[in-house]
């Protein structure tokens, strides 16, 4: 009779100890929303770490905004420390750049300059643009802490200033203000849009970086061959599969791509603020974090890459590289074609792109190759063919990149960098060193995944802690300057003659308090239209949320056909191989998520 009971008591144990077991043995889920290089990050980076991870790609093919040319510049270890963590991990091997395109060059009324001609035939010019980037470099030093930009009163009222009218105030001469409103609008957006303090903290986290670690190598086929690589890797790809609603509950999510819903434990949100507006979230995001997704700047920028069947530029100056202009062409990428020929990448961006955003792809293929043919009139001669990507009127961008404009560092700083319960936030756009970079867009994947790991962990996140400062003292109203007339402004600046009259002061407005972690009110589901195929899927395990002490209330929805993250090798559809075609180098700075 004792031992009956013995063994029956033994049974038992043995079956406790081998359910916890499996408990202990059954991995993590999360899926990922986006498949640009963040999100692809985040997914790699979870992977690795032994979760199960679905990934979920709105558009045919993964990637997300990479620039345009097949071949692109990158900066080496001291511009681009993760990226080329990744290069060293995949192996993929970049080639040296050649001396002469690691500095820009300038075409002024069509006659190229490289930095030491400028010095020498365009004395003023030269000393112009010193005393700009001095001006630049005194506001920069004063960011003790570039995480942290707005610490003070002074800062914080340069947040409320916008760059255009800074550079008024530096009465540059004419064609120096030019050069270097196409500089700005390069790597950002139109002078008029953007926020002193931001220009100036990415000012002071490059510091220490030059143009020649920006343009250190070439990486062949672009950033598409990082991607290709970790799609590699990556188990489950979904393709075509643009999210509508993400429902969070006290045991995990729910993300419904139509009407199938895949659930997880935890949510990766790698999309722009703009696809951001398009996903119904239950809870619902609270007014500031709407406001941000509204109103956040993205800088316009679109890239066009003639072909011509030979140079027609002056090959003795040995223009190639990155050039600004400062009349008709905005900045342009020149190099020889790999097949032969030459190719010209030119990139319109700010007022510019803004400016010829109704124009069909032709149209404004045309209006560049009349501004080129002004100055080489061998260009249409010549002229073979073109490649062109439009970012400025993709939907779900909204621009290129964030470039946040007058007041929105005061009101956004930081914002999305903490995860919302079990939703966690990547892509260029969430970093504060390096946005609107592919930098960025690798560091905001490998922090995202660290962070939902923590939350899996038990760990509660808090709101980032940056100090408010107080509103100054009367600062500057500043206004933007007006795009002028459609020709005579084309390609050239904002305003370059300076105001003679400034206008009075008047207060700058307080900053945005930081909003404490609540828990908003819930949002009616929305049952998004049936796709075409529904693939059976089983329920995701109930956990416990241990970052919240109360489970938020939800009401309660239909139930739908759902999909658990699944663990077997999912067909991915994977980009295609971009080989290193004939196709010209994008410039590294922000081109792109090469981003996300």
């Amino acid at each position: 009779m004792l031992s009956g009971w013995l063994r029956a008591c033994a049974l038992v144990m043995v079956g406790l100890v081998s359910a916890s077991a499996l408990a202990v043995d059954k991995p993590h889920t999360a899926i990922v929303v986006g498949g640009g290089l963040a999100g692809l990050t985040a997914a790699y980076e979870l992977q690795n770490k032994g979760w199960q991870v679905t990934l979920l790609e709105a558009k045919s093919t993964v990637g997300g905004r990479s620039g345009l040319a097949g071949s692109e510049w990158i900066g080496n270890a001291k511009a681009q420390p993760v990226l080329n963590q990744y290069l060293d991990r995949f192996k993929l091997k970049p080639v040296p750049a050649p001396e002469f395109v690691r500095t820009p060059g300038y075409l002024i009324e069509g006659e190229y300059f490289s930095a030491a001609d400028l010095a020498t035939k365009q004395p003023a010019t030269a000393e112009a643009m010193k005393r700009y980037e001095a001006a630049l470099d005194d506001i920069a030093r004063s960011i003790t802490d570039p995480e942290n930009p707005a610490a003070n009163s002074t800062l914080f009222a340069l947040d409320q200033i916008n760059v255009a009218n800074w550079l008024d105030r530096l009465a540059l001469p004419p064609t120096a203000r030019q050069l270097i409103n196409q500089q700005i609008r390069t790597r950002y957006d139109e002078p008029s849009r953007l926020s002193l303090l931001y220009l100036a903290q990415q000012s002071r986290v490059n510091r220490s970086v030059d143009d020649r670690d920006r343009r250190a190598a070439r990486l062949p086929g672009g950033s598409a061959v990082l991607a290709e690589e970790f799609v590699k890797q990556l188990k489950v790809i979904k393709t075509n599969s643009p999210v509508s609603a993400i429902n969070q509950d006290k045991d995990g999510v729910t993300v419904k791509v139509g009407s199938v819903g895949y659930e997880a434990e935890y949510v990766v949100l790698a999309v722009p603020l703009r696809a951001l507006s398009k996903i119904q979230l239950t809870p619902a995001l609270d007014a500031q974090h709407q406001g941000a997704i509204k109103s956040t700047n993205y800088g316009w920028h679109d890239q066009i890459m003639l072909k011509f069947k030979t140079p027609v530029w002056d090959s003795k100056a040995r223009m190639s590289g990155e050039i600004y202009s400062n009349t008709g062409l905005g900045m342009l990428w020149i190099e020889p074609a790999l097949k032969g020929g030459a190719n010209a990448v030119i990139n319109l961006s700010g007022d510019n792109a803004r400016i010829m955003q109704a124009f069909g792809d032709k149209q404004l293929v045309d209006q560049v190759l009349i501004r080129l043919h002004a100055f080489y009139p061998q260009a249409r001669g010549a002229f073979t063919g073109y490649e062109i990507r439009r970012s400025s009127v993709d939907p779900s961008t909204g621009g290129a990149y964030l470039a946040f404009g007058p007041g929105q560092i005061s009101k956004y700083w930081r914002l999305w960098e903490r995860p919302l319960q079990r939703v966690a936030f990547a892509g260029e756009h969430t970093d504060t060193l390096y946005p609107g970079t592919l930098e960025g867009a690798l560091r905001t994947g490998q922090r995202a995944a660290g962070q939902v790991q923590d939350l899996a962990a038990g760990k509660s996140f808090e709101p980032v802690k940056v100090a408010p400062p107080k509103a100054p003292e009367p600062a500057a109203k500043e206004s933007g300057s007006g795009i002028g007339g459609f020709f005579s402004n084309m390609f050239g600046g904002s305003k370059p003659e300076p105001k003679p009259v400034e206008k009075a002061p008047e207060p700058a407005p307080a900053p945005a308090p930081a909003p404490a972690p609540v828990t908003p009110p819930p949002a009616p589901a929305v049952e998004p239209a049936k796709p075409a195929a529904v693939e059976p899927a089983k329920k995701a395990p109930a956990k416990k949320d241990a970052t919240k002490k109360e489970p938020a209330k939800k009401a309660p929805a239909k139930p739908a056909a759902t999909h658990k993250a699944p663990g077997k090798t999912d067909a991915a559809k994977k980009a295609p191989a971009k080989a290193a075609t004939d196709k010209a180098a994008a410039p590294v700075a922000p081109a792109a998520d090469s981003k996300n």
